[in-house]
């Protein structure tokens, strides 16, 4: 399979930027973790995509409309904000190591190790790949890795790595050892769940229309005269069009209130569904957790339910069970593999150990005792 075809984004002219005999290692000019980056998703929307492949084909769904929508944003935050507070150890033989590896906790990079596990698991969730840059000691061991935007790098047919150069902008072949590419659980959700994320979309669009006009559907009829042209040359002159238009800019200002011109009417003939714009949301933020895999909970999408200490629990735990822990577990097997760690020693979040004890739904305490909360009060005498 090529892995272009796993890429959404990705443009051909990218994946020939460079000839294949040159491997000068690039460096890699790292910007803000939330700086927006220009892919194909991007550059082909609204008129573009349209002028180039027809208004019957629907532009690719980008992250930032993904976000606008917030079942998704929401179930970004969870997965990407829970991969980012769970540290990275090192482990040789099941033990931890001692001292750790510089890379895992390097605070010298321009990205905090934070900042780069949280983009990390963003990338994976939208994407559905990653890519990291490398600082190699003498002994080929990373020193330090950061994260590269994504958009700044893109891959062959063969699956070589190349990075935008920061002065030509040109994504061009690096040396492979100073890259490492990180594939997901998934396809990314830009490109697997595309159809779910525009029909959320498009309710949340429908949700705005019904709070700034009620009275969805109206037609304007004329009742008598003469039947007015659709468009005139002569700007002064009433038309269907201009009609059209100042009705709209009526609605839009001056509290909905217009002028219609002696023999025009207007009918209301609809008005948006209720059940589409309340339970048909709250059934788009169902599906959204099901393709993110998360209790439909957590993303306030399962209706009235008793919440209990337990259940509530036991969601936490599918949570991290079957939700979070599939890019906890993408990313610590691609860093434990021998090209970033030696041979022998693995790479793991703290919680994955916590996930083979998963508390039990019908628990009424947690399994595990909860982290003590050092007092602020002054010691007594």
């Amino acid at each position: 399979m090529k892995l272009r075809a796993l890429l959404p984004g990705i443009r051909d002219e990218d994946l020939t930027a460079a000839a294949a005999d040159v491997v000068t290692p690039t460096h890699v000019d790292l910007a803000s973790p939330l700086a927006p980056v220009n892919n194909l998703a991007r550059v082909l929307d609204g008129v573009v995509f349209a002028d180039v492949f027809g208004r019957e084909v629907l532009a690719p769904i980008t992250r930032a409309e993904a976000l606008a929508v917030p079942a998704v944003a929401r179930a970004r935050h969870i997965i990407a904000g829970t991969v980012a507070r769970i540290p990275l150890r090192a482990y040789r033989g099941g033990k931890l190591l001692d001292p750790q590896p510089a890379w895992i906790n390097n605070t010298g990079g321009q990205v905090s190790a934070y900042h780069r596990a949280l983009m990390t698991a963003d990338d994976l969730l939208f994407y559905g790949w990653s890519c990291w840059s490398k600082v190699n000691g003498s002994d080929r061991q990373p020193l330090r890795m950061d994260r590269i935007a994504y958009g700044r790098w893109s891959v062959d047919k063969v699956g070589r790595v190349y990075v935008e150069h920061p002065v030509t902008e040109q994504h061009v072949l690096v040396d492979q050892s100073t890259v490492q590419l990180i594939p997901g659980p998934h396809e990314g959700l830009l490109h697997s769940a595309a159809t779910t994320i525009r029909h959320a979309a498009d309710l949340q669009r429908a949700a705005t229309m019904a709070a700034r006009h009620p009275a969805a559907y109206l037609v304007l009829s004329q009742q008598q005269g003469t039947p007015l042209k659709y468009e005139s040359t002569d700007a002064t002159e009433v038309t269907v069009s201009s009609t059209l238009k100042d009705w709209r800019a009526a609605r839009e200002a001056g509290g909905g209130v217009g002028f219609l011109p002696l023999g025009l009417k207007a009918e209301e003939l609809g008005t948006f569904d209720k059940h589409l714009v309340t339970e048909g949301r709250n059934a788009a933020a169902v599906d959204v957790a099901r393709v993110c895999s998360l209790p439909a909970d957590l993303l306030d999408a399962a209706g009235e339910s008793s919440l209990t200490y337990a259940n509530s629990r036991d969601n936490d735990v599918r949570a991290i069970q079957y939700g979070v822990g599939l890019y906890l577990s993408a990313i610590s097997a691609v860093l434990s593999q021998d090209s970033v760690t030696p041979h022998g020693q693995e790479v793991r979040f703290d919680l994955e150990d916590w996930l083979e004890d998963p508390i039990p739904a019908s628990a009424s305490q947690p399994s595990r005792p909860a982290p003590a909360i050092p007092s602020t009060e002054e010691p007594s005498e």
